[in-house]
């Protein structure tokens, strides 16, 4: 089953338009987690400004990793956070995809 994010009208339009250009360049991904009541972090925000995405390969992982954050800045005001990160935080390794209210695309992409 194919979730449309096009119709989920709570995320982040800019947290849709990057999750869109991943499905489009990498192909489909399977979403293991949008919103998350209760969540501190930006699984808990609405407008949703984060989504899990699942990978079980390292390579692509990376590759995704990688590209996203050649395409955009997270926060220019805090450079240590990336709009994607493909880790393992116990439940096995997934892209993690976020966005702040001050993501912008990089200049030239």
């Amino acid at each position: 089953m194919k979730i449309d994010l096009n119709q989920l009208e709570f995320i982040n339009l800019l947290l849709r338009e990057l999750a869109l250009a991943i499905e489009e360049r990498f192909g489909e991904k399977t979403i293991t987690s949008l919103y998350r009541i209760g969540d501190k972090g930006v699984h808990g925000t609405l407008p949703l400004r984060g989504i899990d995405l699942r990978c079980n390969s390292k390579d692509h992982g990376e590759e995704v990793e990688q590209w996203v954050n050649e395409q955009w800045i997270y926060n220019p005001h805090d450079l240590k956070r990336n709009c994607c990160l493909f880790h393992n935080v116990g439940s096995g390794y997934h892209l993690h995809i976020q966005v702040h209210p001050n993501t912008v695309g990089r200049a030239g992409k």
